[in-house]
């Protein structure tokens, strides 16, 4: 598995990633392994208000579909693009 990110800055000052994650990391931060192992994409968000913190949204068997994840997530928090209208 190739070690692709994606990484985007919320308003809150925490981030998203969508990354692959190793055994440590994921036994670290999934309770009961509920997601099937520590194989493919993980959603990501990291945030540092006084105690260094990393959440587990969600997996994603390919980076294709993890990076649609990250789209989704990030659509309604990105601006929207204004069109000049000529008049």
């Amino acid at each position: 598995m190739e070690d692709l990110v994606l990484r985007a800055k919320l308003d809150d000052g925490s981030w998203l990633y969508v990354s692959p994650i190793g055994r440590d990391t994921y036994e670290e931060h999934v309770e009961g392994d509920n997601l099937g192992g520590d194989d493919g994409y993980f959603l990501l968000q990291s945030r540092d208000f006084g105690q260094p913190r990393l959440e587990v949204l969600a997996k994603a068997t390919t980076f294709y579909a993890a990076m649609h994840l990250f789209d989704l997530f990030m659509a309604g928090r990105r601006e929207p693009k204004r069109e000049r209208q000529r008049w």
